[in-house]
């Protein structure tokens, strides 16, 4: 008990400190889209691509501060969008006929049957049995975790939805409070963890199969599995995996308090048994997507609706009441605002803006690396990561004839710039996560922050000298 008071009043002074300076960072961004919708646009950008960045900072401030709740601020996104006229509602509410929203909703059942059945909680009894370290022990454990399911199911998206039951079942059997710093970092470390170290391996995230569709497309050039994991996973990958559970461990790591282990086996019920063989077939069919080509989205609202079916799933039709379907729309927001921004323009408006400032020819390698870098991380900070290569692979060519490099190098050196990012909206399956998780953004951004600035200052760099060693980057 003592140590829940002691969470509980440490989460109130952390609200306490973080409103002012949440304020103070939303009131920066109101004064920039004011500016913006009042000064006139530059040569060659279109009014509206200006009235779309006064929006996107508006709805970025939001997401970021947690000054109200994330799906209202993406419900505000909706309404300023339709009113002001920045695209056509096909475009605004895109996101509700994209995969990534199906995939969440299909997640958000398979969680909620995970709890009810009793399987995670079976699946938590079997997990403490092996528990014997500390929180860094832990933390690392979880990432391990994530990063063995990014090799078997191809979504980010996919694979923390179906951690977050385990998770939360395993932060309740340790001790965790809901609003407990160990809790909060156990969520972190999953979703990082199955994240972060994946843009390092092809099939296994978004953005990645987003840049092989947009070369193959627009160039004809083709990308194999293996150069694209030796280029990236052994800098990029490695130190993230090792970054992720120390920054974990220092931000949020808390003393574990194992509930006492309940004596002998419980027999399995006739829904953990059924949910079971829905969640390996969910699995099975989602490795197996080069096979049938299915979306891993319709995999898994397949997977929602055999678990809702009667007579054969293991929930009532009327669990779909009790979702929280908050996520669902804040997610479609964030992918609406990508959707938005390219439309209007705004997003290839800045890529060529720091393109035409930025002095490729006759630069050293490093700097020509530092530069493209800085130019995806400008673009994905508007579009967010799953739509940033849209962006930024039409604008390869360009940069390719400017800086000197091949073709292919320069589109490889977008991948850098995903698994570097300082804030949360820019990752959906980290949002997704935070809201599911019911963890304030402003609570995680020291972790970003710092996180950041590691993969600027060490990551970054040794990718640069392992990409020239490999004779990829110039």
């Amino acid at each position: 008990m003592q140590q829940g008071q002691t969470s509980g009043a440490a989460a109130r002074l952390r609200s306490r400190v973080r409103l002012p300076l949440s304020r103070l960072f939303f009131a920066v961004l109101l004064a920039a889209a004011l500016a913006l919708l009042v000064l006139p646009p530059p040569e060659g950008v279109p009014p509206v691509a200006l009235r779309t960045g006064a929006l996107a900072l508006v709805s970025v401030g939001l997401w970021s501060t947690g000054l109200i709740a994330a799906w209202l601020a993406s419900a505000l996104f909706f309404f300023a969008a339709m009113v002001l006229g920045l695209a056509p509602a096909q475009i605004v509410f895109s996101g509700f006929h994209s995969t990534a929203i199906w995939l969440v909703f299909g997640g958000m059942i398979i969680g909620m049957a995970v709890h009810r059945s009793g399987l995670g909680a079976r699946t938590v009894r079997y997990a403490l049995s092996f528990f014997h370290g500390g929180y860094l022990q832990l933390a690392a454990a979880l990432v391990v975790v994530g990063l063995l399911l990014a090799f078997i199911v191809p979504s980010a998206m996919g694979r923390m939805l179906l951690l977050m039951p385990m998770v939360f079942a395993l932060a309740e059997q340790l001790g965790f409070d809901a609003d407990s710093d160990g809790r909060a970092g156990m969520v972190l470390a999953a979703t990082l963890g199955t994240t972060l170290p994946a843009f390092a391996i092809l099939p296994a995230n978004v953005p990645n199969m987003a840049l092989i569709g947009a070369a193959e497309s627009i160039y004809g050039v083709h990308f194999q599995y293996g150069g694209y994991m030796l280029l990236n996973f052994p800098v990029m990958g490695t130190l993230s995996l090792a970054a992720i559970p120390a920054l974990v461990t220092l931000f949020f790591g808390e003393e574990a308090r194992p509930a006492a282990a309940a004596a002998g086996h419980e027999r399995w019920s006739r829904d953990e048994k059924v949910l079971v063989a829905i969640v390996l077939a969910t699995v099975a069919m989602w490795t197996l997507d080069f096979a049938h080509g299915l979306s891993p989205a319709w995999v898994a609202l397949g997977a929602a609706i055999l678990c809702l079916m009667p007579g054969i799933g293991v929930l009532p039709a009327t669990a779909i009441r009790e979702a929280d379907f908050g996520p669902w729309i804040f997610v479609a927001g964030v992918i609406g605002l990508g959707a938005v921004a390219n439309h209007t323009g705004l997003a290839d408006a800045i890529g060529r803006h720091l393109l035409e400032i930025v002095e490729f020819e006759g630069a050293s390698g490093p700097f020509a690396f530092a530069a493209m870098a800085a130019i995806g991380m400008a673009v994905a900070l508007v579009t967010c990561l799953p739509a940033a290569p849209a962006i930024m692979t039409p604008l390869a060519a360009a940069i390719a004839a400017k800086s000197g490099w091949a073709l292919d190098s320069v589109l490889m050196a977008q991948v850098p710039t995903w698994i570097v990012f300082p804030l949360p909206y820019q990752a959906p399956p980290l949002l997704v996560a935070l809201s599911l998780g019911a963890i304030a953004i402003p609570r995680v951004l020291p972790l970003m922050a710092s996180y950041f600035a590691f993969g600027v200052v060490v990551i970054l760099p040794l990718q640069y000298l392992w990409g020239h060693f490999l004779g990829v980057y110039g």
